[in-house]
Formats: structure tokens, sequence, C-alpha cells
């Protein structure tokens, strides 16, 4: 997942990329052993361009992100910034949204939700 990433960030200059959920599952706000926390912690460490973070489902990043730099943000505003938007967990949230903002982003969906 990384590399997919990776390798779709290395076509911008400085992409922007907006990680959709941080939960260990859908609709859920305990991020304990989550794939997509490691998949952002991953990112980060990378450094392969400006890294959005969005989970509706709690108000506090946790541990293993911190001092890397990653704030929380706003479902539309992490849309509205994004090159590059990567679906981590399938929230309602993410699923039932007005996908028009997508057009125009390159997406990386994990969950298969979005096809």
């Amino acid at each position: 997942m990384v590399g997919q990433v990776t390798a779709l960030a290395a076509g911008f200059r400085d992409p922007v990329i907006a990680c959709l959920g941080l939960a260990f599952k859908a609709d859920v706000d305990d991020l304990r052993e989550s794939p997509a926390v490691e998949i952002v912690h991953e990112l980060a460490l990378k450094n392969i361009g400006r890294l959005l973070v969005v989970e509706p489902h709690t108000q506090v990043l946790p541990k293993q992100l911190d001092g890397l730099g990653l704030t929380l943000q706003s479902l539309d505003a992490a849309i509205a910034a994004a090159d590059i938007v990567l679906l981590l967990v399938n929230h309602r949230e993410f699923v039932r949204f007005d996908r028009a903002s997508l057009a125009g982003k390159v997406l990386l969906d994990t969950r298969g939700v979005w096809r």
C-alpha cells in the first residue's frame, strides 16, 4: 500500500494526500492495532508529501503519530486540498458523502466502496 501511494505521489511536485480513516474498523473509535495507523505512520516517515488525516470518530491522534507534524482535518477540507485521496477505513461518512468533490483527484480505495 505504501509503495502504491509513493508511486502515485511521484507524479506531483508537492503532493497533498488525504488519508481517510484511522480506526481499526468502520464506524468505531478504536485505533488500537489499526492497519490504517501503520500506513499513515509509514507514509509520514517517508516524507513523500503533506498528509491530511481525517478520522471522524476521534479528536486525538494516536501516540504513534505524535511528533510527525500531523493533525486531524475535516473531510471537506482534506478533500478540497488533496491531490491524492487514500480511503483506509470505510466509515459511513466516507461512503455516503457527495463524491463529486473527488473529480480530478487521484483515488486509492483500499476498501472497494467507490467503484
